[in-house]
């Protein structure tokens, strides 16, 4: 059964490994020898994020449909081999070596993206350039080893699923899609923010902002994923701000930012220095009326990224086994 398996789909195993290797070569290319590298680095990545949508449309729903359209299923469900049988030996043909392949590509898009000798931050590519996006979100997080190996794996489960059910290639290929993207969606905006309580960085009223930082893990480092920032009370609940309400102009005689004839620069750094500090001084009281405490910054830290890798990973083979269920039930109501 595994040899007729493999005889029957060697050719989208073999094409879909070449695509990955493809990428893989790219990715390493990126690092050693071309010059837009970083931009090549995000393309990559998020060519490697549709690659779980693609497989599962194309390889996962097509190693059933095509038999169950074409009617070649019939001649296997009348010999002695069994249904489950027939089922898991696709599985392991042709899911389990897409899903290796799939896992060793996010871990050599990892490599690539890892810093050089001095370089501090992440997604600093071979030629020193940086790129502003955190390793815990979309394309870097998606198309990393285990995130990416065990997404395939789900797409393939769902297209699978998608064609027992449906036995329409088109309809089952459409809801695969469709389905992967929605999981894709949902881990990055309703579960990930969650694996991990926040970290909340305090600032004061004025100059209040974000702060990026390097992390000292071997793992990828990278700039901290940001999930909201804002104004707070004393609790740390955000305040609705009336800006309308503070005052935001210099003395009021003409463009106070001017420099005057009769001033010499020394002077008029002076003068914009103590005008800023006096417009601070009114917004930071104009706030405190409003009832802001402090400025917050509310992050996931870069160096969980292994954390958040294993947790996604096993939510979504999970879930990969919640679609076994009805792809199950599928192949049980198949008849030959």
């Amino acid at each position: 059964m595994i040899w007729v398996t493999w005889r029957h789909h060697r050719t989208s195993i073999i094409v879909s490994l070449g695509i990955m290797v493809s990428l893989g070569i790219l990715a390493v290319l990126s690092v050693t020898a071309l010059n837009d590298d970083a931009i090549i680095d995000i393309a990559t990545a998020v060519i490697a994020t549709m690659l779980p949508m693609l497989l599962g449309a194309l390889v996962g729903v097509t190693v059933f449909s095509r038999d169950i359209e074409q009617g070649t299923h019939v001649l296997g469900l009348t010999q002695s081999v069994s249904r489950v049988r027939w089922f898991w030996a696709r599985v392991l043909v042709v899911f389990v070596p897409l899903t290796a392949g799939a896992t060793l590509l996010g871990f050599a898009l990892e490599w690539t993206r890892r810093p050089r000798e001095h370089e501090s931050f992440a997604f600093v590519s071979g030629r020193g350039q940086f790129v502003d996006l955190s390793n815990l979100t979309y394309p870097f997080f998606q198309s990393s080893g285990l995130a990416l190996g065990a997404y395939t794996f789900m797409a393939l489960m769902l297209g699978a699923a998608c064609a027992l059910l449906v036995r329409s290639s088109i309809g089952a290929v459409a809801l695969t899609m469709v389905g992967v993207i929605g999981v894709l969606v949902m881990f990055q905006f309703f579960a990930r923010p969650h694996y991990a309580p926040l970290t909340v960085d305090a600032s004061p009223i004025i100059n209040g902002g974000v702060t990026y930082t390097a992390t000292e893990d071997d793992s990828i480092p990278g700039v901290n994923w940001e999930i909201n920032q804002g104004y707070v009370d004393i609790r740390g609940n955000s305040v609705d701000l009336r800006y309308d309400e503070c005052t935001w102009g210099g003395s009021g005689e003409g463009n106070s930012y001017d420099q005057r004839p009769e001033e010499t620069g020394a002077e008029y750094t002076l003068r914009i220095d103590e005008l800023e500090a006096q417009q601070d001084r009114g917004m930071e009281v104009c706030l405190q009326e409003q009832g802001v405490d402090h400025y917050e910054t509310r992050y996931h830290s870069a160096d969980q990224f292994r954390r958040f890798q294993l947790t996604e990973a096993a939510l979504v083979l999970v879930l990969s086994g919640v679609f076994m269920i009805p792809a199950l039930w599928g192949l049980r109501r198949l008849k030959p």
